[in-house]
């Protein structure tokens, strides 16, 4: 592929996280086009990527994740919040919980009121589609044939129907499917783990194109700037083993680096704030304002309780246990350490007067102290449950800057948590539905006292300041380089970078406002939608049946009606 005086690709792809995956199998799936994917990260061949439940011995291993700190949170007593992110091949779908949660319908169809109308739900729900093969009952709203197994979590703990029943005694309604006609309610996670494995974007879509002759793929590649003719994006320059290597692009550059990377690269480049390039001595090729602003996250925090139930995942931290249990899952993909951890969640309104839930929670049928034990030897965490509650919508923003002009030096992160009324609001009222919950009958023979805050926290204040000493991230972060139709949006709808040219991002970060939920498989769905952009071709068709929605009505109507945005 040496042509000239340089390596040439149709297309570049900087990251191979869920986006860059999604977009190097479907822009090289036929022979007329080249692309390079470059990867910060290593290969993704640890055994315990694959396996669902060995999540948390990796996660926090800096040979696969970022492991980002935020700068002292001026709303949380100056307390750095923990920011992983994916650095191996399928990102942060590599190490997550495999949760797959596409948001709220009303979620798109409020882009879609601001202007960006082919981002609406119906325009994006046959790229959810596309991406899914989804293992559970058989629905017009999900796909059967595309390249990610998803399913419903097959954790079984009798917490579960406790939960549900609990929600009923409250007005929560049992949810068969939150990814279905209607999100609101308490229900069994879906994930995208399956048969005893994780399908990460990697597995799903990388692997099975790697062969491809018009595709390559360089881990360890460190992207230090995009390089320029004029304002037109030509090529990129990156550091491999020590050597600085320049590549071209004869078509594209696309960015899909992540909410915090995509920015920090726009902003070593000279695309984004005058004043702040300036200060680093960075050239300017393009003054985007609001390059690195518009960050945006969920917050949460989590109450647990003391089980006094049985607990098979307690029993199972037993270490002879747990060994065998690995062992099983690894070779026959079979038993508890075969499932996700991802295991309940629920959608749940604060008020009666909101018009679509903004608060999800997270039931966990284990603490988060809990550990590996075994008698006499070493001792186990509190035999615990609990559930993490979250925001879906805050109003807070933050920004991701550089701290300097070094390409090695990470991101400045801050969120700006707990930055209004609302917010601190919101957070109070789902500390009460939380212990709503379970205070309800149902839970009376799992729960004895409570752990975390513990009972003597009862006040308005005192809820609040637990909250504060206590809030992390869902690790959603999106928003930093804002899609819209407005001049000061950092991308278009069509996902190119304004004030240059041959270069667009595809990621959370152009997502301009946070979606109700786990946020992998709305990135999946922008890859999908992105790649048709950039292929030119025809917007798939309106897949939906219809019987599924009432014969009278569109499918747009339908929309209107089961999800009314105020």
């Amino acid at each position: 592929m040496n042509l000239g005086s340089g390596t040439y690709f149709d297309y570049i792809i900087i990251g191979a996280g869920s986006a860059g995956c999604v977009l190097a199998n479907r822009l090289t799936d036929n022979s007329k086009h080249t692309a390079l994917v470059l990867e910060a990260g290593g290969r993704d061949n640890n055994l315990l990527i694959h396996m669902p439940y060995a999540v948390g011995k990796i996660w926090k291993n800096p040979k696969f994740n970022w492991s980002y700190n935020s700068e002292p949170e001026p709303n949380l007593g100056n307390r750095v919040l923990f920011h992983p992110r994916g650095k191996v091949l399928g990102g942060s779908s590599s190490i997550n919980m495999t949760a797959y949660v596409r948001g709220n319908s009303g979620d798109y169809d409020r882009w879609g009121q601001t202007g960006l109308i082919d981002w609406s739900y119906d325009k994006v729900l046959p790229y959810f589609k596309k991406s899914e093969n989804y293992l559970a009952e058989e629905s017009s709203f999900h796909g059967t044939t595309g390249p990610m197994k998803t399913t419903i979590s097959g954790v079984e703990d009798p917490v579960f129907e406790a939960y549900l029943a609990s929600g009923e005694a409250l007005g929560f309604r049992h949810q068969p499917d939150f990814n279905g006609a209607d999100q609101e309610g308490l229900s069994k996670m879906q994930v995208n783990s399956a048969e005893g494995k994780r399908f990460s974007a990697a597995v799903s879509f990388l692997h099975p194109a790697i062969s491809r002759d018009n595709l390559e793929v360089s881990t360890r590649s460190l992207v230090k700037r995009l390089l320029f003719d004029g304002t037109k994006v030509i090529g990129i320059e990156y550091v491999k083993s020590g050597n600085i290597k320049k590549v071209f692009a004869r078509k594209e550059v696309i960015l899909s680096a992540g909410t915090y990377n995509s920015a920090k690269i726009l902003l070593l480049s000279g695309i984004g704030p005058e004043d702040e390039l300036r200060k680093l001595g960075i050239d300017i090729i393009a003054s985007r304002k609001n390059v690195g602003k518009n960050l945006q996250d969920h917050p949460s925090f989590n109450i647990e309780y003391k089980r006094i139930s049985s607990s098979q995942f307690y029993q199972n931290l037993r270490l002879d246990r747990l060994a065998f249990n690995f062992i099983r899952a690894l070779l026959f993909r079979s038993g508890p350490a075969s499932h996700a951890l991802a295991f309940g969640t629920g959608f749940v309104r604060s008020t009666p007067d909101k018009s679509i839930p903004d608060i999800q929670l997270f039931l966990k049928n284990f603490s988060v102290q809990d550990k590996e034990w075994f008698p006499m030897i070493r001792s186990p965490g509190p035999n615990g449950l609990g559930i993490m509650a979250c925001h879906l919508r805050p109003e807070s923003r933050g920004s991701v800057s550089l701290g300097s002009a070094k390409y090695q030096d990470p991101p400045k992160i801050i969120n700006n948590f707990l930055n209004t009324e609302n917010d601190r609001t919101t957070l109070r009222r789902a500390f009460h539905i939380v212990r709503q919950i379970f205070e309800q009958k149902p839970f009376s023979e799992h729960i004895g006292m409570e752990l975390t805050p513990g009972t003597n926290v009862k006040s308005d204040d005192e809820i609040d300041k637990f909250i504060r000493e206590t809030l992390i991230t869902v690790y959603h972060p999106i928003g930093s380089c804002r899609m819209g139709i407005d001049d000061e949006a950092v991308v278009d709808p069509e996902l190119r970078v304004r004030g240059v040219q041959g270069l667009r991002i595809v990621d959370a970060s152009v997502m301009p406002d946070l979606i109700g939920g786990n946020t992998n498989a709305c990135v999946l769905m922008i890859a999908e939608k992105a790649a048709d952009i950039i292929k030119g071709h025809k917007k798939p068709a309106n897949p939906y049946p219809e019987q599924d929605w009432d014969k009278r009505q569109g499918w747009e109507e339908f929309v209107k009606q089961k999800n009314k945005v105020k």
